[in-house]
């Protein structure tokens, strides 16, 4: 009798051919990605670093010390993320002793210790639990496209290769570089771009930028503009997913029907949703991922270490955990204490609300007492040692952020605030972001989770310190954004929970098909809303839009027999239909010029030429790193007396203190700031003699001058011919070095 030739797709060893497949076209775009805009010996430097001296080191620990081998997406995301928070705090450690070029080390040690002792490698090394389904692995594929996508058009697309226009630049991006070059030399990090001031702030990411800098010798632009930002992203995609399957798939019992769909769907919406946004010509707030995170490189780092640490916290509060997972959790915890200072205050929410909800029901509450007494703990050591106190101009002003968002400014009347306009503003908003996630309201048995109750406790945190406080530049929103990926989990699982009280095996069907008529209604009423002034028409035009979506789907479904009541068909439909319809203007923007200017609005400016940047360069290869430099450019934009100081690009290109370039993101200017209720990057400096000096330096030089900024320590000036009228007499004081078209550097001896 001849043998019965098997179907499907084959197994091998983690998961089937056609389920590991589906890596293939993610690594390529990542590759791509990061090839468009860095030399190709950087992009293959670069990718083997992250794989053998960040991901792989970082998977032997997290398998080793947490005894996880679920599925391959987990192990390479979370090794990634371990491997960093080890790398991070290794750097601070060397860059202590001035060992920074000898950080990498740690990464081959735990290597060899994987791979020459007999016991590690039988805990390591071994086959995944559960690896994932052909159609799970490729829906995970495509969501993470997607958002990939979307990001690198926020990013790299816009605003890369960098300082090659002076039109095309954002400051932001300087700031972070600059910061980045402190930390390859300088214990604490100093803001270069203005000598003598303290820099409190979240800087984490600038140290993981400078110790891949130091072990691959890759250029901080490379790393900061093309490369750093994908593998982040790419973990943060993939944790997502991690967090949602935690509750779909857990071991030993059988999964349950969602956790086909439900992860892949999170990672959408928790990339490019999160706001449902049905004004024609304006953007309501954007929290998503992809709106945020290649722009703010620190919310990038700090969004993936959140998502591991609710991973672990999630493990931890569940009954009979693994012990060993609480040295991760510590390890993770102490890397994201200074990462971004929105997480660990979401952590004592998430913390501190299983603990009540727990004594409510006369449960244990030990393990999230230690949880949360340990991240409480991490929190008031950061603000005392990282942050030095320093509060970032944070201030208790309820509803504030919906006097900054729009559509405020749209609705105001009149001078002063307008409390009718906040109020709608803070209706129209909280409606936008709360229909985005209404899956939350349909968890139900899900609640019985500890980890479900942390996640909740996190949002309710991250939402509630959004709208409590304000911060220079809707700073505040970050709580929010860190906490939206929590809700997106949530919403999803409530989702899922209300497919499978249809009974039928093909829920998702119905999902898929309600998510693309929510995301094609979304989109076609805000066409329609073009012209249309307020936000109640647009909304109610949305609304509709959504119903009729719902209502269509749901019929359609008891027309073709499936079983289930058509109540439950259309309550399913409707919130996969507003969950889906909040990622339609992003996904637009792919394609729609108008959607991208209305999302992420201009382009902004305050960049140099090829020939300043490259000057810096110069200044760069053939300055001590101790030198000290002065220079005319202070402002990206002047008009009158008013300069926004954000001009930061020098000290980034010339990795040199500056005497005075800009001021602004300073713990000083940040104080001003509040005292005064000015803007903090439109302040005047208030060293009114230093700043005096060293501009008459360049408008009118004389051996006095030069001599006063010697006694400060200056070497080098910078002189910006851009910037302002440069005296012909200054060559007469200093030694000419170097001149190009726009910039031309002199040493004083």
């Amino acid at each position: 009798m001849a043998k019965a030739r098997r179907r499907g797709p084959r197994e091998r060893g983690t998961g089937s051919i056609a389920g590991l497949a589906a890596v293939v076209p993610v690594a390529l775009l990542a590759l791509v990605m990061m090839d468009r805009h860095a030399p190709v010996l950087d992009v293959l430097k670069f990718t083997g670093f992250v794989l053998l001296g960040v991901g792989l080191p970082g998977l032997v620990l997290w398998r080793l010390i947490g005894a996880y081998r679920r599925n391959l997406v987990e192990d390479c995301a979370a090794g990634f993320a371990v491997g960093t928070a080890a790398q991070l705090l290794v750097y601070l450690a060397s860059s202590s002793v001035g060992l920074q070029r000898w950080s990498w080390v740690w990464a081959p040690i735990v290597l060899v210790v994987g791979v020459v002792d007999g016991d590690v490698r039988a805990r390591v090394w071994r086959r995944v639990e559960t690896p994932l389904a052909p159609v799970t692995a490729w829906l995970l594929a495509a969501s993470m496209a997607l958002v990939m996508l979307l990001m690198y058009a926020k990013g790299p697309g816009r605003y890369a290769p960098a300082y090659t226009d002076p039109n095309v630049a954002f400051s932001d991006m300087a700031f972070h570089q600059a910061l980045a070059a402190s930390a390859k030399s300088d214990v604490p990090i100093v803001p270069l771009w203005v000598f003598g001031e303290p820099m409190k702030y979240h800087t984490f990411f600038h140290q993981v930028a400078a110790a891949t800098s130091w072990s691959t010798g890759i250029d901080l632009t490379n790393l900061l503009y093309a490369l750093l930002w994908v593998p982040l992203a790419l973990a943060c995609c993939a944790l997502v997913f991690t967090l949602t399957q935690r509750f779909l798939v857990k071991p030993g019992e059988e999964p349950h029907p969602g956790a086909v769909w439900a992860g892949p769907f999170a990672v959408l919406l928790a990339g490019v949703g999160g706001t449902l946004q049905p004004l024609h010509d304006i953007s309501l707030g954007n929290i998503s991922m992809a709106s945020s995170q290649y722009l703010s490189p620190t919310q990038n780092l700090g969004m993936m270490l959140a998502l591991l640490l609710a991973v672990l916290a999630v493990d931890l509060l569940r009954a009979r955990p693994v012990r060993s997972r609480w040295i991760l959790f510590l390890l993770v915890a102490l890397a994201s204490s200074g990462a971004k200072a929105t997480i660990l205050p979401l952590a004592i929410c998430g913390f501190g609300l299983v603990f009540l909800a727990r004594m409510a029901t006369r449960r244990s509450t030990g393990r999230a007492l230690a949880g949360g007494l340990i991240v409480l703990v991490i929190f008031i050591a950061a603000a005392v040692v990282v942050f030095g106190g320093d509060s970032s101009g944070l201030q208790v002003k309820p509803a504030q952020i919906f006097i900054q968002l729009q559509p405020y400014a749209s609705l105001r009347n009149g001078t002063g605030v307008d409390r009718a306009a906040q109020l709608l503003s803070a209706v129209t908003t909280t409606a936008a972001w709360g229909l985005a996630v209404v899956g939350v309201l349909f968890l139900r048995r899900f609640w019985r989770d500890p980890g479900v109750v942390f996640l909740a406790g996190a949002a309710i945190g991250g939402f509630a310190a959004s709208v409590l406080t304000s911060q220079p530049g809707v700073s505040q929103v970050y709580f929010y954004r860190t906490a939206f990926p929590f809700l997106a989990v949530l919403s999803c699982l409530g989702l899922a929970r209300l497919a499978d009280k249809l009974g039928d095996r093909r829920s998702g069907v119905l999902v898929a098909a309600a998510a693309g008529l929510g995301l094609l209604g979304a989109g076609f009423a805000r066409l329609a809303s073009d012209g249309v002034s307020g936000v109640k028409v647009p909304f109610l035009l949305t609304l509709l839009a959504l119903l009729v979506a719902g209502l269509v789907v749901a019929i359609a479904w008891r027309v073709g027999r499936r079983s289930g009541g058509l109540f439950t068909a259309a309550l399913a439909s409707l919130v996969a239909a507003c969950m889906a319809g909040s990622t339609s203007l992003p996904l637009l923007t792919l394609v729609s010029d108008q959607a991208t200017l209305v999302i992420y609005g201009k382009v902004a400016g305050g960049g140099p030429t090829t020939a300043e940047a490259d000057a810096a360069r110069w200044l760069q290869a053939n300055s001590g790193q101790d030198d000290l430099v002065a220079t005319n450019a202070h402002c990206i934009v002047q008009r009158g007396d008013v300069c926004d100081s954000r001009h930061f690009w020098i000290a980034a290109l010339s990795e040199r203190q500056m005497l005075v370039e800009g001021w602004a993101y300073t713990n000083r200017a940040n104080r001003i700031s509040v005292t005064e209720g000015t803007n903090p990057s439109l302040l005047r400096f208030w060293d009114r003699e230093l700043l005096a000096t060293n501009d008459a330096a360049f408008t009118s030089p004389s051996a006095a001058v030069i001599d006063r900024l010697r006694r400060y320590g200056v070497r080098w000036l910078y002189a910006d011919n851009r910037a302002g009228l440069v005296s012909p007499d200054l060559k007469q004081y200093v030694r000419l070095r170097h001149a190009t078209l726009d910039a031309t550097i002199y040493e004083i001896r």
